[in-house]
């Protein structure tokens, strides 16, 4: 009898824990959405301050809330869709709200855990073979191995990089926008500075293609593929951009300092570079080497295009996918890094979208 009561008891608590777990839940994200929204206003009035123009008055906000509580059921998700109108200059229906993308959309696309498994870039090479750069060695659970997962000695690494004489890469697990990445003399590699608690990857240092490369030269520059599976399994390039550094930067990422370049789905890019946190035009040169925009050309594209869509069909987990690929000296793309936790949105679908008009599609 007494096991009874505990058993009835221990449920009771259970339940109990998992309403306070829920309703914290739901409390975190009503202020995550709240802070959000603010940026959205804070983002809206930059645009507004940098244009010295306003597009915003009370119909068309009032045309945007009224899109917004007959698509996504609230007039709260309006603040973003805004901004993208001082950017684009006009509302156009059909645009999905950063904040919606980010907390109710993407999370349907791209379920837990599998959202995750980006982060695991020691297992890059042996999902996506010979599309992403093959490994001098992986760092795994205080253990180096080679890009087939066979177990090395550290005597076996040291003696390789003491005569390897180029630069590699040094990239942490779980790192983002460049920031836990490392490029180094392969003979100033020391295996004792990784720390054992965490995985990495060690890379060749990839030579870009040359007209990249002309662009701007101190960072590889990479196209952001990003890839939607629709419902019957096929997948499709949604939008593509191309991201560069500059001012001595050797990183691409918009995190960084860098831009970018919209490039359509038939190769042309845009006129000018973009600033990625406002999506405004910046200039129609790039700021250190004077590359003109428009003169982009890339004819290997379309088959940069179709890597994409066919690596996405080996992890069909995640609806939305963004790849990072460079394109090396020798013209072949080569997959660095993918994305499916937050594969960016908001400067794109401004300035170029909607790109998801058709809720049945989602």
């Amino acid at each position: 009898m007494r096991y009874l009561i505990r058993l009835y008891f221990g449920k009771i608590i259970i339940r109990i824990r998992m309403m306070i777990e829920k309703w914290s839940e739901n409390v975190k994200l009503k202020i995550i959405l709240a802070h959000i929204r603010n940026e959205g206003h804070y983002l809206r009035r930059e645009v507004e301050k940098r244009k010295g123009v306003t597009i915003m008055n009370r119909k068309v906000k009032k045309d945007i809330k009224e899109y917004c509580r007959q698509r996504f059921g609230s007039k709260a998700w309006w603040p973003y869709l805004s901004f993208y109108t001082e950017v684009r200059g006009e509302f156009i229906r059909g645009w999905i709200p950063y904040d919606y993308f980010r907390f109710v959309l993407l999370p349907k696309l791209n379920p837990k855990p599998a959202l995750y498994m980006n982060d695991l870039k020691t297992y890059d090479y042996r999902l996506f073979g010979d599309f992403a750069v093959k490994p001098l060695f992986l760092y795994i659970c205080d253990m180096f191995l080679d890009s087939e997962l066979k177990v090395v000695e550290r005597g076996e690494v040291e003696k390789f990089m003491s005569e390897y004489d180029k630069k590699v890469v040094i990239k942490e697990e779980g790192g983002w926008g460049g920031q836990q990445v490392r490029i180094i003399e392969a003979s100033g590699f020391m295996t004792e500075k990784l720390n054992p608690n965490k995985n990495y990857v060690i890379q060749p240092q990839v030579k870009q293609y040359k007209l990249l490369n002309d662009l701007y030269p101190h960072s590889v520059n990479t196209l952001r593929v990003n890839t939607f599976m629709r419902k019957d399994g096929s997948t499709v390039v949604k939008y593509v951009w191309l991201r560069f550094g500059r001012d001595g930067t050797y990183v691409d990422s918009g995190t960084m300092g860098g831009y970018y370049v919209y490039i359509d789905l038939s190769g042309k890019p845009s006129d000018y570079c973009y600033d990625p946190a406002l999506g405004l035009e910046v200039t129609d040169r790039h700021p250190n080497t004077g590359f003109l925009i428009s003169d982009i050309k890339i004819p290997m594209y379309q088959d940069i295009l179709e890597k994409c869509k066919n690596a996405h069909k080996l992890f069909p987990y995640t609806r939305l996918i963004a790849w990072d690929v460079c394109i090396n000296s020798l013209g072949e793309p080569k997959l660095l890094e993918w994305n499916t936790n937050n594969p960016g949105f908001s400067s794109p679908e401004a300035g170029y979208g909607p790109f998801w008009t058709d809720d049945d599609e989602i």
